[in-house]
């Protein structure tokens, strides 16, 4: 029976390691104004590393980051820290002040070259935004696959596939996990099936399933 959905919708917070409740907590980070590319909720997240940005929030789900790091489906953590920087987590949306209105703003999304206007309740009036992330390292995330899945893809390590950005949804994510082979510098563990009645066909596309960050890839774990 083919599945529901073969649409992506990035990766959401669901429970954590060991079916405990998840908090659903975010923390904030730095976010920099006139972002190359954007970055869309639910997109995993890591910090930039270019001379100049490093320690701003950057989108990890394309091909290319904003530091001209590996992200997407060629993502690898173990390749060095600075071709694709470790993950901090999933973005949940972003605070800043809007350039055009001079208002307070929160967004699902920051669009490519969204320029933020100063803060005046920060430091010197400083441009920067803040990023919202989810980056509990024991976090497990609902995703869509891209192909079937089978019983002895449990605990491998994948990426999400090249996310564009071009195709989100009202700011939301549509990236799915790339099926393919383990690799340690990979993004995310593959748990199990989330067993969801009308996507829980695993020798389908569009299964949805459980994963949480691979340690190799979290920077709280490296």
């Amino acid at each position: 029976m083919a599945n529901a959905s073969t649409t992506g919708f990035g990766f959401v917070p669901v429970m954590t390691i060991g079916n405990t409740p998840a908090t659903s907590g975010d923390s904030k980070y730095k976010i920099k104004s006139g972002l190359g590319i954007a970055i869309c909720q639910n997109d995993p997240v890591s910090l930039q590393n270019s001379s100049g940005d490093e320690g701003y929030v950057q989108d990890a789900s394309p091909a290319t980051a904003d530091d001209g790091s590996t992200g997407g489906a060629s993502y690898d953590v173990d390749a060095s820290p600075v071709a694709s920087p470790a993950l901090i987590g999933v973005f949940n949306g972003a605070f800043y002040i809007a350039n055009t209105t001079n208002k307070p703003t929160w967004a699902n999304t920051v669009a490519a070259s969204t320029s933020f206007a100063a803060n005046p309740n920060t430091d010197a009036n400083s441009t920067d935004g803040f990023a919202f992330v989810n980056d509990n390292p024991f976090q497990e995330y609902l995703c869509k696959a891209d192909a079937a899945v089978t019983i002895a893809m449990t605990g491998r390590r994948m990426n999400c596939n090249n996310n564009t950005l071009a195709n989100a949804k009202s700011g939301q994510s549509v990236a799915t996990l790339d099926i393919q082979t383990d690799n340690d510098g990979r993004m995310f563990r593959l748990l199990r099936s989330a067993e969801d009645p009308e996507n829980n066909d695993v020798s389908a596309v569009g299964c949805n399933v459980i994963v949480a960050l691979s340690a190799r890839a979290n920077l709280f774990n490296s």
